[in-house]
C-alpha cells in the first residue's frame, strides 16, 4: 500500500470506527451502563432544546441511524463523499449541542466526546474534499 492510499484511507476508516464505536451506547450494544449513559445525555440534550425530555429516544435512536448509515457509506468507495457529507452534518449538530447545550465536558469523560466529534468532523471533511467531484455529480452539479 503506498502512502499516498493510506493518506486517503485511513480518514475513512477512523471516522467509520469512531461512529460505529459511538453506536454501542446509542443502541445500548455495549450493555444497560453504556445505554443509560446516552439516554441520560440525550435526555439532557432534548430538555435544553425543548424543555422536556420527550423526544429523547428519538434523537438518540435517529442519531445513531443517521450515523451508521453515514459509516457504511464512507466505507462504499461510491458513496464514500456522501457518507462523509453526511459525517459532517451530523459532526456540526454533534459539537453544537456540545458547545451549547450539554457541555463540552460530559458526566466525567474530560472532554472525550467533543474531541471524537472533532475529530470525524476533519476525517469527514478530507473525504469529502478528495470525493468532491463524486458528491456534486450525485447531486447533478
Amino acid at each position: 500500500m503506498t502512502l499516498k492510499n493510506i493518506i486517503k484511507y485511513l480518514p475513512r476508516f477512523i471516522a467509520a470506527i469512531i461512529l460505529l464505536e459511538t453506536l454501542l451506547f446509542k443502541f445500548g450494544i455495549g450493555g444497560e451502563a453504556f445505554l443509560n449513559e446516552s439516554k441520560a445525555l440525550f435526555t439532557n440534550l432534548t430538555i435544553s432544546i425543548f424543555g422536556h425530555g420527550d423526544f429523547e429516544t428519538f434523537f438518540r435512536v435517529g442519531t445513531g441511524v443517521l450515523e451508521l448509515i453515514a459509516s457504511i457509506l464512507i466505507l462504499w468507495p461510491k458513496r464514500a463523499g456522501l457518507g462523509a457529507l453526511l459525517g459532517v452534518i451530523l459532526m456540526f449538530g454533534a459539537i453544537l449541542s456540545h458547545l451549547f447545550f450539554i457541555g463540552v465536558i460530559v458526566g466525567n469523560d474530560g472532554g472525550q466526546l467533543m474531541v471524537m466529534a472533532l475529530i470525524v468532523l476533519m476525517c469527514c471533511t478530507k473525504v469529502l474534499l478528495d470525493e468532491k467531484s463524486k458528491v456534486l455529480a450525485f447531486f447533478g452539479k
